[in-house]
């Protein structure tokens, strides 16, 4: 008997030694990060870009600062919130503000490994570029919509509920492997089972029992909703992330992939990430070879009038945050895309990297992000503001996604044809060096929709003009070209499906080619600035050429006498260059219409 107690007060002492103290831990580098894992007097639960939760066996005051002597010994979670600084506190407690609660919960956590499996992205693949444009602004806005009508979402509501089922509905009916999967929440709320998580699987061909993976939380929060005087319909926080989530798996379920592609929506996000530490866990106990994870979570508030992304995750899985910004570039080059770290929230991609998975959060905008989530207002036309930014969040999940995943079948055959008619005329200035780039839109038959046209000199991209359908004719000022300089021009046809095709290359050249150039004091030209109608007098005066300001021939007016009226009222207010061709060289003048 006295053996026996022996026996359990050893075993009682051994566990309360193994349970160590609670601690945070700064760190700085990868390196020093790997060696908190590798250290065996460490179980690490959480890390952040510059700290780790752990659990220490032994405390060292050197390097580590007390959280709780017992760790997890009488709470479930300990609570990370952000005010913006992070402060951790013991059991599941209510945000400082009103987007910034990680639940840590007693599992060790696994560092992901930097070896990786992302693809290197050099060219526009055509079929990738079919499934973008199959992103419909309509649908998103319709799923949006249906998240918003049941005004609240709050994560163990009938609501939450029924909206798991709605989304579990959605994907069965694209035909994929759907999941419920049930999990336990303990919040600063309540405690008890949580809306479901909802989870559709799409088998690769060739790699079926490898994945990549996208989520979104489907959950709602707002105070009002949570003392019953109000609602929060959660509109960009986060039915516009559901939205991705769904129309990628709308069309990607056109396709066969080499690897499979698992479609996520979680529950009680809100509360600290519950759902998707459901999740991740499981897949980390698993083993499920998961190349990587990319998060939906806002992005429908447009800051500004230029759509851009930024990019929100740890430098410790920089591989997966380079090979979303390769897709931007290749796809979308002229969007502005910029790595941040976020320190005053987080998002499901934090499940994910903290079970040894590379993850990352492409988010609306981390300093300008809509002021009405978790209010009654996140609502279509306040908080969602720009469908067509929701667009291109999507197209972006979908290029990720796909470029990783590899379409299977053969390439389509693109083709796509050049500008017409590309020249460069004459022209004499005195003392400035102006190429002048006339072409026509090309003939049509491409198997894309024409985008733009790009300039090229030497080579070199040096300007972009958009295309426009209801124009036919073309021009731009290369005014950069020093005097006497030549250089080769050519102007590439961009299209919708990756195709480009340049016309041919010709010599320009910045100087002036007259034998006898123009005096300027014998034009006379008034008044100036001109309201209406201006004269112009030059001896032998042939044609006078208006361009504007950005280059673009607007008017040529052909003259037979050394004086002339130009109605100029017509045009827009601005400044115009009037290019004065005449029998014995050319001179140009700058006018403002006012």
């Amino acid at each position: 008997m006295k053996k026996l107690l022996f026996t359990l007060i050893a075993l009682l002492l051994s566990g309360w030694m193994m349970a160590g103290s609670f601690v945070k831990i700064n760190y700085s580098t990868r390196a020093e990060l790997e060696q908190l894992f590798a250290d065996p007097n460490l179980t690490v639960h959480h890390f952040t870009n510059s700290t780790v939760y752990a659990t220490a066996k032994v405390f060292d005051a050197k390097t580590m600062v007390m959280i709780d002597e017992n760790a997890f010994q009488d709470c479930e979670v300990y609570t990370l919130l952000y005010d913006p600084n992070p402060v951790i506190f013991k059991g599941a407690a209510m945000p400082f503000k009103n987007d910034g609660a990680v639940a840590i919960f007693n599992k060790e956590a696994r560092l992901a490994p930097l070896t990786c499996d992302f693809p290197v992205v050099t060219a526009v693949d055509p079929r990738i570029r079919e499934m973008m444009d199959q992103v419909s602004m309509d649908s998103l806005e319709a799923t949006v919509q249906h998240l918003q009508d049941y005004q609240s979402r709050m994560w163990n509501s009938d609501n939450a509920f029924a909206a798991s089922d709605w989304i579990a509905g959605r994907m069965a009916a694209l035909g994929l492997e759907v999941e419920q999967q049930p999990f336990y929440a303990s919040t600063w709320t309540g405690s008890g089972q949580a809306a479901p998580n909802v989870i559709g699987i799409q088998r690769g061909t060739l790699y079926p029992d490898t994945y990549v993976v996208c989520g979104s939380h489907f959950d709602s929060f707002s105070y009002e909703a949570m003392y019953g005087s109000g609602t929060c319909p959660g509109a960009d926080d986060n039915a516009t992330g559901v939205a991705s989530v769904l129309e990628s798996a709308r069309i990607l379920t056109q396709y066969e992939f080499e690897y499979s592609i698992v479609y996520c929506a979680y529950g009680c996000e809100e509360m600290g990430l519950y759902g998707s530490e459901a999740y991740a866990s499981r897949c980390q106990q698993e083993g499920m070879d998961i190349i990587g994870y990319f998060n939906n979570d806002m992005n429908g508030y447009l800051y500004g009038d230029v759509i851009h992304i930024d990019c929100i995750y740890p430098n410790s899985v920089a591989p997966i945050g380079d090979y979303y910004m390769n897709v931007a570039n290749v796809y979308f080059p002229e969007m502005p895309v910029q790595h941040v770290n976020f320190t005053s929230g987080d998002s499901d991609h934090t499940s994910f990297n903290n079970h040894g998975y590379m993850g990352i959060y492409p988010f609306e905008d981390y300093q300008n992000y809509s002021p009405y989530i978790h209010t009654p207002n996140d609502v279509i036309g306040t908080s969602v503001t720009s469908f067509a930014m929701s667009q291109r969040y999507c197209q972006m999940n979908i290029g990720c996604l796909t470029e990783i995943a590899n379409p299977v079948g053969e390439t389509p055959v693109v083709f796509c044809n050049p500008v017409v008619g590309f020249e460069i005329p004459p022209i004499y200035f005195k003392e400035m060096g102006v190429v002048d780039l006339l072409w026509d839109a090309p003939e049509e038959g491409s198997t894309g929709e024409l985008q733009r046209f790009d300039v090229y000199r030497n080579d070199t991209l040096i300007a972009s003009v958009d295309y426009d359908p209801s124009m036919i004719h073309y021009s731009y000022w290369d005014e950069s070209i020093p005097v006497g300089t030549q250089a080769a021009y050519y102007i590439m046809s961009v299209y919708s499906d990756g195709c480009e095709a340049p016309s041919e290359t010709l010599t320009g050249e910045g100087a002036p080619t007259s034998t006898q150039d123009i005096d300027s004091n014998n034009v006379q030209i008034y008044p100036n600035p001109v309201e209406n109608q201006l004269t112009v007098k030059a001896k032998g005066l042939q044609r006078v050429i208006v361009y504007n300001v950005m280059g673009q021939q607007v008017a040529t007016i052909e003259v037979k006498q050394d004086e002339s009226t130009i109605e100029m009222g017509k045009y827009p207010k601005g400044l115009y260059t009037l290019q004065l061709v005449t029998e014995n060289g050319i001179v140009n003048q700058n006018v403002v219409v006012k």
